[in-house]
């Protein structure tokens, strides 16, 4: 038995697959990790919370109303600020993910520089 055995009890599709990818990108080849993961994580559950949203939706364009439901989800959520929201709305979703995505480290706690592109 291994340290990891009861692992899988309580780990999504989504947290399986990136554990599975890390595995592959220490110990694959290049080939194998870009067939394991052309097609991206599977759909976040509860539990993936906003950050397995975002991981999902770099892979597969969110829809402006999947888009904005994040960024009110976030809001709510204190991860950004109102602020924060209507600007990063403005931006091509792609943008605006990657600038969730930077903002993932801790919810924001006052204003913030904004990174390139987002002013």
């Amino acid at each position: 038995m291994g340290l990891n055995d009861d692992e899988g009890d309580d780990a999504t599709p989504q947290q399986i697959y990136f554990g599975q990818l890390f595995h592959l990108e220490q110990f694959g080849t290049p080939e194998q990790v870009a067939q394991f993961s052309a097609d991206g994580p599977p759909p976040p559950r509860l539990a993936d919370g906003v950050t397995g949203k975002i991981l999902f939706y770099e892979a597969n364009t969110p829809t402006l109303e999947e888009f904005a439901g994040l960024l009110v989800e976030m809001e709510n959520g204190g991860w950004i600020t109102s602020e924060v929201r209507e600007k990063i709305a403005e931006l091509p979703r792609v943008d605006g993910l990657a600038e969730l995505k930077a903002r993932m480290v801790e919810p924001d706690s006052g204003p913030r520089q904004p990174t390139a592109g987002t002013e």
